[in-house]
Formats: C-alpha cells, structure tokens, sequence
C-alpha cells in the first residue's frame, strides 16, 4: 500500500474508519442501530453496505498513486491502470468524532460528514488527518467519481464508485 505514496506526504495511514475511543465507537453504534431499527437507514446505503462490504472490510486499493499536482491544489490521485464504470475505488477513511469547532482551528479540510447524529442533532464527521489515498481525491465540476454512503453492521462507510471509465493517468 506505501507505495502509492511520495515520501513527502506527512500523515498517519488509517486503512478503515476508526473512533476516538471505544466508548464513542459503542455510542454510534447504538446510533446507527436505532436508526436502522427506525428505518432511517437509506435503502442505497444497504445496498452499497451489502455489495461492497468485502472490498470494504478488506481495505482494497485500486491502481492508483498520488502525485503533487500544484501549490494551489496539493495532491491528487491518479489512475494507473483503466478503471472500469461503476468500480468500488476506495472508503474515506478517518477518526469518526463530534463535529466541533474546537477540531477547525486550524482549518481542516479533511472532514466528510458521517450521517450520525450527536446528542444536539449535528452530524459527526470523519476527520482524514489521519487517513488512506481517499483524502487526496479532489473536488471536480466534471467528476468521475460518486461518493455513497454503505452501511454495514451499525457503522456507515463513505465509499468512492467511479461514475463513468477513468483513464490511465486521469
């Protein structure tokens, strides 16, 4: 897996989602459990959970690498081989934890919102700090990637599927 890496990155390599602490692991759990008891649990993320959940829970990694693209945009990932439509390409991977202010300062641009809600009714995030090649993937008006959400055993996933054939070295 480091081998998709320059050396220059400086961040810890997470391959799954992970918690602050076991007891705000057990307490989304719950979460997610009761929202599936209540049927909030969108039928889209079932399906993504139930499809991919072993490329999930195994940490697949595509045939890709990072590479520095520019000052002004940091890091991308690239493609190094064809990349079929509709392919499972990676989980967001990160700390899952409350989504508070006090995390922003300084600013960080690695959060994705995971679709639990907190005590006050705000959703947590996964902070990517800590993370996989996932949190290099940048923001496109054309994109060739579609974020989804998959649920599986009380936990949401955030998941990349490729939208359309993705070029070698796109």
């Amino acid at each position: 897996m480091s081998n998709i890496f320059p050396l220059d990155l400086e961040f810890k390599y997470l391959p799954s989602i992970s918690f602050k602490s076991k007891k705000a692991k057990l307490d989304i759990l719950n979460r997610g459990l009761a929202e599936l008891q209540k049927g909030n649990v969108p039928a889209s993320s079932l399906k993504f959970g139930e499809k991919y959940r072993n490329e999930i829970e195994s940490g697949d990694c595509p045939p890709v690498s990072v590479r520095f693209i520019s000052k002004e945009v940091g890091h991308g990932v690239f493609a190094e081989e064809p990349i079929p439509k509709g392919s499972y390409l990676g989980e967001y991977t990160g700390i899952v934890r409350e989504n508070r202010r006090v995390y922003f300062a300084p600013l960080n641009n690695y959060c994705y919102e995971y679709p639990i809600p907190d005590q006050i009714g705000r959703s947590f995030v996964i902070d990517a700090t800590t993370g996989n090649f996932t949190r290099f993937i940048n923001h496109s008006y054309k994109p060739n990637l579609e974020p989804e959400y998959a649920f599986i055993d009380g936990f949401y996933h955030v998941i990349f599927i490729s939208r359309r054939e993705i070029r070698r070295g796109e």
